[in-house]
């Protein structure tokens, strides 16, 4: 017989009979604990027993009223059971990791955009997926400030491209700290627009401004893994100066023949008020190109008047909603825009 197990404080469910170990049947299902020897001597997989039975090593039948702590590498469920315990990770999810690494380069690219690469420290790789940001720790700062992994997974530099303008007092502080330290902390991963895998459908990136660093991550792991389906980036901005990058992606489009690159730029002579033309300009792009996006998957990152008005137009011409990617939709609703 099986029971249902609820993992507290995340809410992770699954399914274990009673003849497997708690650790055994989330394992099955790609849920990963802290564990460690397995035989319930270095306690590292302990939990809090909130609701339900369970079978202890030793055969006994124990409740939340008889014991709180349990080990999940031995027990057996005998009814539904919720426990509570951190450290847990659902299928996909990454750990996140906190380090210190070297600043190797800072270096204005153009717009006043920054190029900056970060050196992960010696050892195992910080693990993220293509499309993730981090989060640079400044002393003296108690805020994180948070930007988009420009480079693929799975390599000892991390590149980052930050827009420092004039006007951008918070910005240039972290552009001067760069600039002036041979070190930073270095929190990751974050967000959930991203690749885990490589995908059997073709791939829709739309970018505006310095949105193209996320777009450079997935374009550089979808290719570094031989993905051979339609790659095409939009890439959007107020005037053509602002396409910091835009010799790298023509070179992209050069030498692969299914990446394919369009760049939509706004007219320099446009009144302030109507500066956000480009973004209706991206969308107008992308369905002239494609009559019909059902099978597309679409990574968007921009403003969130930008991303919302672009998932309005885009799954009105057949995408799937579940196929539309932005880390906008976890951090601003609808009704805020």
């Amino acid at each position: 017989m099986s029971y249902s197990i609820t993992l507290e404080p995340n809410g992770l469910q699954f399914e274990c009979s009673e003849s497997e170990t708690l650790i055994e049947a989330g394992q099955r299902v790609d849920i990963r604990f802290p564990v460690s020897c397995r035989n319930g001597v270095c306690h590292i997989c302990r939990a809090e027993l909130i609701q339900g039975r369970i079978e202890t090593r030793t055969g006994e039948l124990v409740s939340p009223n008889d014991t709180n702590e349990i080990y999940v590498c031995h027990v057996k469920p005998h009814t539904d059971v919720t426990i509570y315990m951190d450290g847990v990770l659902g299928p996909g999810e990454l750990p996140m990791n906190t380090f210190s690494c070297q600043i190797k380069q800072v270096s204005e690219m153009q717009a006043h955009v920054y190029k900056v690469v970060l050196e992960q420290p010696a050892g195992k790789l910080k693990e993220f997926y293509a499309g993730q940001y981090l989060a640079l720790l400044l002393p003296e700062r108690e805020d994180e400030t948070y930007f988009s992994i420009a480079s693929a997974p799975n390599q000892r530099e991390i590149e980052l491209h930050i827009q420092a303008d004039p006007h951008l007092e918070k910005a240039l502080e972290v552009v001067q700290f760069l600039q002036t330290s041979a070190s930073v902390q270095v929190k990751l991963p974050f967000g959930k627009a991203c690749l885990s895998s490589v995908p059997s459908e073709p791939v829709l990136l739309l970018a505006a401004g310095t949105g193209f660093a996320q777009m450079k991550s997935l374009i550089e792991y979808l290719l570094g893994n031989g993905f051979d389906k339609e790659l095409s980036l939009y890439w959007t901005a107020r005037k053509e100066s602002d396409l910091y990058a835009l010799d790298y992606v023509k070179d992209l489009e050069d030498r692969y023949e299914n990446v394919h690159i369009q760049t939509i730029v706004a007219d320099d002579d446009q009144e302030q008020s109507q500066s956000t033309q480009h973004h209706s300009l991206l969308a107008d792009a992308v369905l002239e190109g494609h009559g019909d996006l059902s099978g597309f998957k679409v990574f968007v990152a921009g403003s969130p008047r930008m991303v919302y008005s672009a998932m309005d137009a885009l799954e009105d011409a057949g995408l799937e909603h579940e196929n539309f990617y932005s880390d906008v939709l976890e951090y601003v609703s609808r009704d805020q825009i």
